[in-house]
């Protein structure tokens, strides 16, 4: 693999077999298992997560970071299981993703499901150092600005320079659509409120509780941010949301709504801070090739399908 200089310019041709656009849970995961599946492969993963993120696509910041693996779809149950699997795998090494193993308690049918849930910001960054590991080059930094087609390949413009590859994938969550606008993709926007409400050792085992309401439901549990254990509240299809520019705090909607009924004990919780993020609405795999070698690859919540996500492309990048 082509070693790259710190102060690569947009002058500078690198090649590569396969560039992966996104260094994000699908991109990251994808790096991951293709450097381990075909190490004579010249990979390169091009990463733009700045911390700001002003656009909020980087989702996975904002996620629940919640696995479970019992689903009565027989896709999201074998996307979820092998992804469970493989995380807990890495945390039996000793890998931490600050996981906190818990229970899904669906209040309309009293089943409690195992899951698990683990920092989506540690997962990705294990699996680009162990990508990096394997001989995949990572250049942060780098925007993609265009690609187009150049004979057998496809030439890649970022702010950090041209890369040619033979094959590439687009992992850039929402953002592919920036791209890419004749994507079907749907992007919706989904937000986390973080309560202020503490966190005694008895609720530390707090399961991810689940709360049917009206056509959708809300959702209660407990996370780690920014190293604290915090109540965390979501929903889906409760209140309609559909501005993508920023956050709306519409707790006490979704309170009154029907949640505070159902769960009284949210009914004196402040919100203190409401993390967001744009996705792609299908939590399946959704898989494009607008060229001979191009792909364009998304999932809704794709932390918890990463490691499923990861291979599958990976084969797909490596026939």
């Amino acid at each position: 693999m082509t070693d790259l200089p710190a102060d690569l310019t947009a002058e500078l041709l690198v090649e590569a077999d396969v560039a992966i656009c996104g260094a994000g849970p699908i991109g990251a995961a994808t790096a991951y298992f293709l450097a381990r599946m075909s190490p004579e492969l010249r990979i390169v993963v091009l990463g733009d997560d700045p911390d700001d993120d002003p656009g909020h696509v980087s989702t996975y910041r904002y996620s629940g970071g919640s696995i479970r693996w019992t689903w009565a779809d027989p896709v999201k149950r074998e996307m979820t299981a092998e992804t469970a699997e493989f995380v807990q795998g890495l945390i039996a090494e000793g890998v931490d993703l600050a996981a906190i193993e818990n229970t899904y308690h669906l209040l309309h049918t009293g089943e409690h499901i195992p899951a698990l849930n683990i920092s989506a910001t540690r997962l990705v960054s294990h699996l680009l150092e162990r990508a990096a590991d394997a001989g995949a080059q990572v250049i942060p930094g780098a925007v993609v600005e265009g690609v187009r087609p150049d004979g057998s390949g496809h030439l890649i413009e970022t702010t950090r320079g041209t890369i040619r590859a033979e094959r590439v994938l687009f992992a850039l969550g929402a953002a592919n659509a920036r791209l890419f606008p004749q994507s079907e993709a749907e992007l919706e926007k989904r937000q986390l409120f973080v309560l202020d409400l503490p966190v005694p050792p008895e609720r530390e085992r707090m399961p991810h509780t689940i709360v049917p309401v009206g056509e959708g439901f809300g959702y209660a549990f407990v996370k780690s941010v920014e190293g604290h254990l915090r109540v965390l509240v979501g929903q889906e299809d409760i209140v309609e949301d559909d501005d993508l520019s920023g956050p709306v705090d519409h707790w006490e909607t979704l309170l009154e709504s029907g949640l505070a009924t159902a769960l009284p004990w949210l009914r004196d919780a402040k919100v203190e801070q409401i993390l967001w993020g744009v996705d792609i609405a299908e939590k399946k795999l959704v898989l494009d090739e607008p060229a001979p070698g191009l792909l364009l690859a998304g999932c809704g919540s794709s932390v918890r399908s990463s490691a499923w996500l990861g291979r599958t492309l990976a084969e797909r990048l490596a026939a």
